[in-house]
């Protein structure tokens, strides 16, 4: 079986911050401090059209080339930054993350 090589991560907005809120934050200054990780080889972010109430708001997908890569970037300084920054805007402790294998 192949290396975990995408990182994959359900994020639901915070109580106190609207839908536009939400994707204003993640698409524009967090997408730039995503683009800070080590190895990162491509990311898409996708905007939940209709998100159900408490459901998640986005799905984050960063790819790496290898499990390597994925594992040296999220013990990095920018993935900390990441983390920090993630819970200005999004319920970080209730994200759903999961660690997938591309081209499988």
């Amino acid at each position: 079986m192949a290396e975990p090589n995408v990182y994959c991560v359900l994020l639901a907005r915070r109580e106190d911050i609207s839908h536009d809120e939400f994707l204003h934050t993640w698409l524009g200054e967090h997408r730039t401090l995503i683009g800070e990780l080590p190895g990162l080889a491509d990311v898409q972010l996708l905007p939940v059209a209709d998100p159900a109430p408490g459901g998640p708001d986005g799905v984050g997908l960063l790819y790496f080339r290898n499990g390597a890569e994925l594992a040296t970037a999220l013990a990095s300084p920018a993935a900390l930054r990441l983390r920090e920054h993630t819970a200005t805007f999004a319920r970080s402790a209730e994200a759903t993350r999961l660690l997938l294998v591309a081209g499988a």
